[in-house]
């Protein structure tokens, strides 16, 4: 950061171009660091309202940690609605998204480069398409994506991105958490839970995340993989 002359402990907001969106920002800083997909839509994150609303658990099919991660969540949001399989399919979780504050998404990500739009997360009996997700008229405030590959988005002429997180941004979502690589499941589960004690402390995401790095035993591989390959987007 010594170019720039920013502290290195400082938080910082970024707005990649397409091409190097893909690039894992905050494992390049030591303070917060939070991604948006414009400098317009970064406002208008900081400006959303926190809306009411259900926290929503999904737990997608074969995928052995999920349902751990989900039940671990559970139980630090007391009257959440939990999704696993066979009743987290996509119509199901459509609707839960649909009512929901924040929604936590546990399940495989299929990425779709030669088509974005059928870019997939795999649920019980069936994908959710990022075409299914882009004709919601809403989404969660705030969405923790615990999958494969769901911060990507693929880069076309003119800049122009698409993927899962901008799909969520367009439909109303101010704060989001998404991997760019490929995670072992396993290891997710002791960061998203202290991610989410940060969150329901009153720590943006972005904080939440940064906290929830700092606090996870990095002396397991694993777990320190796990906590860099996550990104933060949005000021919620």
């Amino acid at each position: 950061m010594a170019p720039l002359g920013v502290p290195v402990d400082a938080p910082l907001v970024l707005v990649p171009t397409a091409r190097t969106w893909n690039l894992p920002w905050t494992a390049l800083h030591a303070g917060v660091v939070a991604l948006a997909p414009s400098a317009a839509s970064w406002l208008r994150t900081a400006r959303a309202p926190a809306p009411d609303g259900r926290v929503v658990l999904v737990a997608g099919p074969d995928l052995p940690g999920a349902a751990a991660e989900v039940t671990a969540l559970a139980r630090l949001h007391p009257g959440s609605e939990v999704l696993t399989p066979p009743t987290s399919t996509v119509g199901a979780v459509l609707a839960a998204l649909g009512r929901a504050r924040l929604a936590h998404l546990a399940c495989h990500g299929r990425l779709r480069a030669d088509n974005p739009t059928f870019s997939s997360f795999l649920l019980s009996a069936g994908e959710l398409t990022l075409h299914e997700l882009d004709g919601q008229r809403t989404a969660p405030h705030r969405v923790v994506l615990s999958a494969c590959d769901s911060g990507t988005g693929t880069a076309y002429d003119g800049d122009e991105l698409i993927g899962f997180v901008g799909a969520l941004f367009a439909r109303g979502s101010a704060g989001l958490l998404a991997s760019c690589v490929q995670v072992a499941d396993a290891a997710v589960v002791p960061l998203v839970c202290a991610v989410h004690e940060e969150l329901v402390a009153g720590a943006t995401t972005a904080e939440a995340l940064h906290a929830a790095r700092a606090a996870v035993d990095t002396s397991s591989p694993a777990a320190f993989a796990a906590g860099l390959a996550f990104t933060a987007y949005g000021a919620a």
